[in-house]
């Protein structure tokens, strides 16, 4: 016989359904959850890989020069010292003559006998015979002799007295190169 539903009996509820959808639903959030945070990953990897390379930028070029000397600016190669020395002081005794004797002066202070520019080649080289200040001498203007017989380390201590007798400035307005030098 079958049992009869009684009146006042209520429907069955489908509780064990709604467990599984609610379980169903909790994996599915960790599943997006995990695929959100994968897909994250890639784009980021992918953003890495097809970003445009940066334009390279150019080294800073170093460029050498010397040895020679910079009047003014103008950048004037030489081979040897001696030709860096009589190039600088003939620009000085040219473009300031009225300076000349100053500059002598100044010069002069470096050496015990020697003057290293004077009006004659006897006076450059007292006590010496005139093949002797022929051989160590080179007309610097009309008038004006230098001696040649210098040493690099002299002619650096020198150079800067002319400069500042001519009014400009060691190291701005003339800056010699003795050897190859990387600039900027």
């Amino acid at each position: 016989m079958q049992a009869q539903p009684t009146p006042n009996a209520q429907p069955q509820f489908p509780i064990q359904e709604l467990e599984q959808i609610e379980s169903a639903i909790q994996t599915s959030q960790r599943w997006i959850a995990t695929l959100q945070g994968r897909r994250d990953v890639l784009t980021a990897e992918l953003d890495r890989l097809t970003r445009p390379l940066p334009a390279p930028t150019r080294p800073l070029q170093q460029k050498t020069i010397g040895p020679g000397l910079e009047f003014h600016g103008v950048m004037t190669r030489h081979w040897n010292y001696i030709d860096i020395h009589i190039d600088l002081l003939r620009r000085l005794w040219t473009e300031f003559p009225d300076r000349r004797e100053a500059m002598a002066r100044a010069m002069g202070c470096y050496g015990t006998t020697r003057a290293y520019v004077a009006k004659s080649q006897a006076a450059l080289f007292p006590g010496q015979s005139t093949a002797w200040a022929e051989r160590y001498s080179r007309p610097l203007v009309p008038g004006w002799y230098v001696d040649t017989n210098l040493n690099r380390e002299r002619m650096r201590r020198i150079l800067p007295a002319a400069v500042a007798a001519a009014g400009l400035k060691w190291g701005e307005d003339v800056k010699t190169y003795w050897r190859a030098t990387p600039v900027r």
